[in-house]
């Protein structure tokens, strides 16, 4: 008896597997569409450079630091909204941090500084931001804000957290809009557009003919 027990099983199971191949219910299976998506987008690589310490900048071939220039002239003087002569392509749209001087040291230029005075090194940024955004900076702290590289594991060495700077511009820190990648192309999500959009619940979806099978109407419960 024991032996021959499996026989009527694998008899069962190839009815089932010839009524799954054959599909009495009629149901038709959706055709796969690949996704397209920029490939670019699955780079690791931060989206911003973030500044070196003290911070430099290439004029005339020549690397400069910023109290080259701003050790020169006094540059705490201009008028609230007046145009900037240098550095034209900053634009502050950060809140009520309209200033140059809310961040930037107003001394040591090489240096940010905090509400309190004290100097942060610019390789350090991430802890001017913690001044003002406490809860982001947590979070960014125990993993739930920004970006991992390398690795998941902390114990790893070589876990890497993209700091603020290395995906905010800190004058204009609100990200663009940002186009979502494609869902995951399976069956039980249905038709997959080109574009990413798909349908949840649509009529090739091939799970609907268990609703049909109980006598259920394809759009009836389709939320529930």
């Amino acid at each position: 008896m024991y032996l021959g027990f499996p026989y009527p099983v694998a008899a069962i199971l190839l009815l089932l597997a010839a009524w799954f191949w054959f599909d009495p219910m009629g149901d038709p299976r959706p055709e796969l569409v690949t996704s397209r998506f920029d490939a670019s987008r699955l780079s690791t690589a931060p989206p911003r450079a973030m500044l070196s310490d003290p911070p430099t900048i290439e004029i005339g071939g020549v690397q400069q630091n910023c109290s080259a220039c701003h050790g020169l002239f006094d540059s705490t003087t201009r008028e609230h909204g007046a145009p900037l002569r240098q550095h034209q392509h900053v634009v502050l749209r950060h809140g009520m941090n309209d200033r140059c001087t809310n961040c930037h040291g107003r001394g040591d230029h090489n240096r940010l500084v905090g509400p309190n005075g004290d100097e942060i090194p610019f390789d350090r940024a991430q802890d001017l931001c913690a001044q003002c955004h406490g809860t982001t900076y947590r979070d960014w702290q125990s993993g739930m804000h920004g970006r991992t590289n390398g690795s998941w594991d902390a114990d790893s060495g070589r876990q890497r957290r993209l700091r603020c700077t290395e995906c905010h511009d800190p004058h204009a820190p609100a990200f663009d809009p940002i186009v979502p990648m494609p869902a995951p192309n399976t069956l039980r999500q249905g038709h997959q557009n080109p574009d990413g959009a798909h349908e949840h619940h649509g009529a090739e979806n091939p799970l609907t003919k268990w609703k049909r099978a109980l006598g259920r109407d394809d759009h009836h419960g389709e939320h529930e």
